[in-house]
C-alpha cells in the first residue's frame, strides 16, 4: 500500500528539504544518499529535524515509501538497532 502511495507524491514547492522528502518516499538508496550529501546536513540532523507533511522523515517514509526498511536505514542508522544494558553494572549493592 505505501509504494502505491509513493507514487502519487508531488513536491509543494522546489526546496531542497522538499525535494528531500520525495525522493526518501521514492525507494531510491543511492538517489536519498545522493541528495543528503548534497544538502549539507548530516543524516542525524535530517533524521531528528527535517518534517516531510507535518511529520518527521522517518515515520514519512514508513507511511508513504518505497523499499521501506533501506530507506529508513539510509536515514536513521540508528534505527531498528539493538541495545544491551550490562545488568551486572547496574546492581544496587546492598
Amino acid at each position: 500500500m505505501g509504494s502505491a502511495q509513493a507514487a502519487n507524491l508531488t513536491a509543494a514547492n522546489g526546496t531542497g528539504l522538499t525535494q528531500l522528502c520525495i525522493t526518501a518516499a521514492s525507494g531510491s538508496r543511492a538517489a536519498l544518499h545522493n541528495i543528503i550529501m548534497s544538502s549539507g546536513y548530516s543524516k542525524s540532523f535530517i533524521a531528528k529535524n527535517v518534517q516531510c507533511n507535518g511529520s518527521d522523515i522517518v515515520s514519512f517514509i514508513e507511511q508513504h515509501g518505497k523499499n521501506v526498511k533501506a530507506m529508513v536505514h539510509t536515514v536513521d542508522r540508528k534505527s531498528g538497532s539493538v541495545q544491551i544494558t550490562d545488568l551486572a553494572m547496574n546492581r544496587v549493592e546492598g
